[in-house]
This record gives C-alpha cells, structure tokens and sequence, in this order.
C-alpha cells in the first residue's frame, strides 16, 4: 500500500466514522449508554473504543506507548466524542501530511497496555487501524438496528460513488 492509498483509507475512515457518530447523534441518551452485552458494552462504548484506539496508535507511530485507556464516562454523549475525535482527526492528518513513501516501511516498537513490546511496518499499523475501526462501526451498526434504527451506510465504494478521492 502506498501513500496516496493510505492517505485514502484514512479519509474513507473518517468519512463513515462521521456518518456513524451523526446516526447516533439521534439516539436518546439511555438508548446510547444502554449496556447490550457487547464487546464495549454499548454504542457510547463502541464509539468510545474506537476513538481510543485510533488516539493510542498514533500516538505509538509518534513514538510513544501510552498506557491511558479512555472511559467512556469522560463522553457523557455524541458530542463530546466528536470533539476529541476531531482533534484526533487533525493530529493525525498532520502525521500522514509528512509521511513519505519509505517511512510507511519503516518498523516502529512500542510497549503494549500489558507490557509486551511488538514491532510492525507503520504501513501495517496504519492498515490495522482502518481494518479495527470498520470492525467496530460494524458493530455499531448491528446495535442501531437492534434499536429500530435505520444505520448509514459505510461502504468503501459508497465512498467513491460520493464523489471523495
């Protein structure tokens, strides 16, 4: 994979992140918080763990290992999530805006929540980080149908039909 596809996995990914976080902007707040017996509890959770996720990994691509993990208490509703996954967003086009084609292949370490160090090309990392959060929107859309709602489509080619690069 090479900039120019990362560069568009990354905008497809905040593009239907967007379009999950709006359909769940309509949820009252105990359908949103409701606990469902899902990996992360709830959509709130769902999201929470995703924004997570996408803030843990570029921080280790920037050379760090932190060792916080969000609770989803700190985002009392929709809001609040989109707020800290906009500045999310930002910090990490910053990042990919200087990337070159031989950093993607450059192996980055980092030490894990448990303490383990791995090591992976920053190419795979970032490709992981795309494939974790399409899973977990998947997951959120599953919780919105449960809940009677009609979920948005999130489709990598839906993207493109759009009109985005």
């Amino acid at each position: 994979m090479n900039l120019k596809e990362i560069r568009t996995f990354f905008s497809y990914s905040r593009w239907a992140n967007h379009r999950l976080l709006a359909a769940s902007r309509v949820l009252a707040p105990a359908d949103f918080t409701r606990e469902v017996g899902t990996s992360h509890g709830s959509v709130r959770g769902t999201l929470v763990h995703t924004l997570w996720a996408e803030w843990l990994w570029l921080r280790r691509w920037q050379g760090t290992s932190p060792k916080e993990v969000f609770d989803g208490d700190q985002y009392p509703d929709v809001a609040a999530i989109e707020g800290r996954w906009a500045d999310v967003e930002r910090d990490r086009e910053d990042f990919i805006s200087g990337l070159t084609e031989d950093r993607l292949g450059e192996r980055i370490a980092y030490v894990n929540l448990q303490g383990q160090r791995w090591e992976y090309a920053l190419v795979h990392m970032m490709q992981h980080v795309v494939n974790h959060s399409s899973y977990h929107r998947g997951q959120v859309v599953t919780l919105l149908r449960q809940m009677g709602r009609t979920p948005p489509a999130t489709d990598f080619l839906l993207f493109f039909d759009e009109g985005n690069p």
